[in-house]
C-alpha cells in the first residue's frame, strides 16, 4: 500500500477561505455598527450642547432684565400662582404665547419655516405667591419667587433637548 502524503504547507481550502470571511464579514459589520454609534453620540452631544447654550442665553436675559421687569401671566386661583408662557424675542422683547426658534448653531431664527430651524424654545415663568388683582390678573410682591423654566425641543423629533431653570426674586434670598 502507497500512502499518498499531504501538503501541509500550500494554499487553504474551501471551508478555510468560508470560514475566514465569515470572520472578516463580522468585524466589518462590527466596525460599521461602532462607527454608527460613536455618530449618533456626537450627534447627540452637539444637540445637547447647543440646546444648553441657548437655555443658558434665555436665562441671562431674564436675570438681566430682573424680576420686577419680567412678564406677569395669568392667575390661577386654586394654587394661587401666575403662569407666562411665550419667548424672548429681540425685536419684541417677551413675547406672549410663542415659541423661539433657533439653528443648530445657536442663530435665533424668525419662524420654524426659516432655513436651518432646529430648536423650538419655550420659556414659562411661574409666580408664586402673588396678589391677585382682577380676574385672572395678577402683581408681583417683594417675595415673589420667579421660577424660569427655557426649554429647547428638536423641531423635527418633537422631543425636549435639555430643560434649564433658575428662580429670582425682587427682595433677594
Amino acid at each position: 500500500m502507497r500512502r499518498t502524503r499531504r501538503n501541509t504547507c500550500g494554499g487553504f481550502s474551501i471551508i478555510e477561505a468560508i470560514i475566514a470571511s465569515l470572520i472578516l464579514a463580522v468585524a466589518i459589520g462590527a466596525m460599521f455598527s461602532s462607527w454608527s454609534t460613536t455618530f449618533n453620540s456626537s450627534n447627540l452631544t452637539t444637540q445637547v450642547t447647543e440646546a444648553e447654550e441657548i437655555d443658558r442665553s434665555v436665562l441671562e436675559i431674564a436675570k438681566v432684565y430682573g424680576p420686577s421687569n419680567l412678564p406677569t401671566g395669568t392667575y390661577n386661583s386654586s394654587t394661587q400662582t401666575g403662569t407666562w408662557t411665550g419667548a424672548y424675542i429681540p425685536a419684541t422683547g417677551w413675547t406672549s404665547g410663542v415659541n423661539g426658534y433657533y439653528s443648530l448653531q445657536g442663530t435665533q431664527l424668525v419662524s420654524s419655516a426659516s432655513s436651518g430651524a432646529y430648536f423650538s424654545v419655550t420659556v414659562t415663568i411661574t409666580d408664586s405667591p402673588v396678589l391677585q388683582g382682577t380676574g385672572t390678573t395678577y402683581s408681583v410682591q417683594n417675595t415673589t419667587l420667579r421660577s424660569i423654566v427655557v426649554s429647547a425641543t428638536n423641531i423635527s423629533t418633537g422631543t425636549v433637548v435639555l430643560s434649564m431653570a433658575t428662580n429670582l426674586i425682587q427682595g433677594g434670598m
